[in-house]
């Protein structure tokens, strides 16, 4: 990479040359997803959900999607992502969920072009805005968030980029255009957008400033005061059982191995360099504190691993950056290289995704996943289905479309499993087939059971005459519900 660096430089190019980094990474992230997704190992939860509200959004439909838990609930009862919205008249054009996991690759990295541009305002530095910009486009956060899937969170930390450096060159209405876009892909995002504001506040009085801040404060209110509780009637999904900000104590920003963990690998990827600058952790922490302390609750969240950690890249860089230009000494060339070091360090340590590229298993196609597309073929376009959970993604442009989970039925006599409690399968409406892949590719992530609970779940709807098989292709079964 450097070494293509001091290339453009001599051509006088520099600016060409991240771009064209940002361009070869879009392309990584764009194979791993779309090469993920055609082996069947993306998932209903998220693909399949967020490509249903896309497409529903193309055809002016509201954005109820059928694969989720609630699957007669709007999806604005979950979150507020208006992003998707913005994205769905690309789907007149090509109505694929192909273009939904490359346009949020293509988005994503885009914030490493952005982050170079402030770091290169900032610090004047071409190595080391370019040792960031890498830092920006290999952060784990960013690696995971492509992994699983698609989220509005990914848009949200390039938008978060732009308007970072927008705001530091005092680029008025620009700054203003990604606020928006910042604010509306998630529902939390108001809050960084509040924070950063509030920073620079001490830094220089802008009337713009005081704009932001109020309107985060504002939009902030109307989402969890009024929108989710008055609107939609729900409680907000990430919030503690006892409330929204029941659970306010520091305490929990600390208080597992799993938190400390992830802060640690967190600073780490930028070598602990904003550490040496308290007045920009508050940004950072307010990350944290948004799920390991207003969300608690919710443990999924607060590790290293999924796409929760996608947002904190835009936050640490901009950090980073204000740390090295406040103190001249981190200012030079050798700290651009102990930077790139501690961005292959977290990749060589975690086994990050960007890895699995040059792992032959990746590459390997899944026996069943030839039989699951035929059969998928065979299924009527207007036919309503239910499916497992990695097979719902490949069906989600219809109407009808559910996802199988584990439960259990209670049968007083004639129970197929010889006992009172059996294993069993359910789903939402009355589908007029059931897709099921019997192969031992899959485990608990695509079938939300373990293999063996699964298949004696089959066994026993099968036993019971719920089902009965229409087309089998290799370990792929086609059902027909009774």
């Amino acid at each position: 990479m450097l070494s293509v660096l001091l290339f453009f430089k001599k051509k006088h190019n520099l600016l060409l040359a991240i771009v064209v980094m940002c361009a070869i990474f879009a392309t990584l992230y764009c194979t791993l997803s779309i090469v993920r997704h055609s082996h069947f190992a993306s998932y209903g939860f998220d693909l399949g959900i967020n490509d249903q509200t896309v497409w529903r959004y193309s055809r002016f439909e509201p954005p109820i999607s059928t694969i989720a838990p609630f699957p007669d609930r709007s999806k604005l009862e979950l979150h507020v992502e208006l992003v998707y919205a913005l994205i769905a008249p690309f789907y007149w054009l090509w109505p694929t969920r192909h273009f939904l996991l490359i346009i949020s690759a293509i988005v994503m990295c885009s914030g490493g072009l952005a982050t170079y541009l402030l770091a290169k305002y900032r610090l004047k530095s071409e190595i080391i805005s370019f040792s960031l910009s890498f830092s920006y486009l290999t952060f784990y956060g960013l690696q995971f968030a492509v992994w699983f899937d698609v989220h509005s969170s990914g848009f949200a930390a390039a938008f978060l980029s732009w308007f970072l450096y927008f705001l530091d060159k005092k680029k008025k209405w620009a700054s203003i255009l990604f606020f928006f876009l910042a604010i509306t892909s998630k529902e939390n995002i108001a809050l960084y957008t509040l924070i950063i504001s509030l920073l620079y506040l001490i830094r220089r009085r802008d009337k713009i400033l005081v704009f932001f801040a109020g309107f985060s404060v504002f939009y902030l209110l109307f989402i969890f005061y009024i929108f989710f509780p008055y609107i939609m009637n729900v409680s907000y999904l990430y919030q503690n059982q006892d409330g929204l900000l029941s659970n306010i104590n520091p305490y929990y920003l600390f208080n597992t191995t799993e938190k400390l963990t992830t802060l640690f690998y967190s600073f780490l990827s930028v070598g602990f360099i904003p550490l040496l600058n308290p007045l920009t952790i508050p940004l950072i922490m307010t990350h944290f504190a948004t799920f390991f302390v207003i969300a608690s609750d919710l443990p999924g969240a607060q590790g290293l691993f999924g796409h929760y950690r996608v947002t904190l890249g835009p936050l640490i860089m901009w950090s980073t950056i204000m740390t090295i230009a406040t103190f001249k000494f981190l200012n030079r060339k050798y700290i651009a290289f102990y930077i790139l070091f501690c961005a292959f360090l977290v990749q060589y340590t975690l086994h990050l995704p960007l890895s699995y590229l040059t792992k032959p298993w990746f590459w390997n196609v899944p026996a069943a996943a030839n039989s699951i597309n035929r059969v998928i073929k065979s299924v009527p376009e207007t036919a309503s289905v239910a499916a497992q959970n990695n097979i719902t993604p490949h069906l989600s442009h219809r109407d009808q479309i559910y996802t199988l989970y584990p439960s259990k039925k209670t049968f007083e006599s004639r129970s197929p499993c010889g006992k009172k409690l059996c294993s069993w399968l359910s789903w939402y409406d009355h589908p007029e087939f059931v897709i099921v892949d019997v192969a031992k590719d899959w485990d608990i992530r695509h079938l939300l059971a373990d293999r063996p609970v699964f298949l004696d779940a089959l066994a026993n709807i099968e036993k019971a005459g719920v089902l009965k098989r229409y087309k089998v292709e290799g370990t792929t079964i086609l059902y027909k519900t009774n």
